[in-house]
């Protein structure tokens, strides 16, 4: 299985909901795992197990008014899309079986498409919560509405997609329960 993933946290940034999901498929699966660029850090570009990790620029919060032109966003996703097709076909000789997306502010749907035969839509946080542009929410519902499977963290965002498939949200409670390990 070729899986390449759209993420908006930084695979080494602490331990998060993808990567343990991620850390559960099989040693024999490749994926991809495509990063948004954060100040301060460095350009991804290694291997992880069975996990390539890269980083792209692209929408984070903070960028509003560059990412407000619409010929911004086109000019980005333009650099985005052909560095990622290159990736792909170095990785898996053109296309991936599934493109799972967390970060909808990256491509159009039709785009994603174009990387992988089927589209997963992962929702762990509701756009809007964050105080995101007007078409980063239009991008938001227009991938929702266009994936093959959705799967959602809280069971209240089954209204994105009646169909989705609810994953919650897990902690390691062994990692975050200090107050027993020290008293």
């Amino acid at each position: 299985m070729k899986i390449i993933f759209f993420a908006e946290v930084q695979w080494n940034y602490m331990h998060h909901r993808k990567r343990g999901i991620l850390s559960r498929l099989p040693d024999d699966w490749q994926i991809i795992y495509i990063e948004p660029f954060r100040l301060g850090t460095k350009w991804s570009w290694y291997e992880e197990k069975n996990v390539s990790v890269r980083t792209i620029f692209c929408y984070k919060k903070g960028l509003d008014k560059l990412f407000n032109f619409v010929l911004a966003r086109r000019l980005v996703a333009a650099i985005n899309f052909l560095f990622i097709k290159f990736l792909l076909f170095q990785s898996f000789r053109g296309h991936a079986d599934i493109a799972i997306v967390s970060n909808y502010g990256i491509f159009t749907p039709r785009l994603f498409r174009k990387f992988a035969s089927k589209l997963v839509v992962d929702i762990n946080d509701i756009p809007a919560g964050f105080g995101v542009p007007d078409w980063f929410e239009d991008r938001f519902r227009e991938t929702v509405d266009s994936a093959d499977e959705v799967i959602i963290a809280a069971k209240e965002w089954q209204r994105y997609r009646s169909d989705a498939v609810y994953i919650g949200n897990g902690v390691d409670f062994e990692a975050f329960n200090l107050h027993r390990r020290h008293f």
